[in-house]
C-alpha cells in the first residue's frame, strides 16, 4: 500500500486497521476502541450493519 510506504518511510511504525487491497477485497485487523475511538470504522460506523459494509474508510496507525 502506498500510504504504508510513505509513513515508514518517514520513521513511522505502521499498523493497518481497515483498508481495501488493491483487489477491492475489505481488510480489518482488530484495535482496542480504549486507546482511541474511531467512529468511521467496521465495528462503530452505523452504515455498516446487519453483516453488511455500507462504507469503508483507510484506518492506518502510524507511530514515532
Amino acid at each position: 500500500m502506498i500510504l504504508e510506504t510513505i509513513f515508514k518511510s518517514a520513521g513511522f511504525e505502521v499498523d493497518l486497521l481497515e483498508y481495501c487491497d488493491e483487489k477491492g477485497r475489505f481488510h480489518f485487523n482488530y484495535w482496542n476502541p480504549e486507546q482511541g475511538m474511531i467512529g468511521r470504522s467496521l465495528r462503530f460506523d452505523t452504515r455498516n450493519n446487519k453483516g453488511k459494509l455500507g462504507m469503508v474508510s483507510i484506518i492506518i496507525d502510524a507511530i514515532k
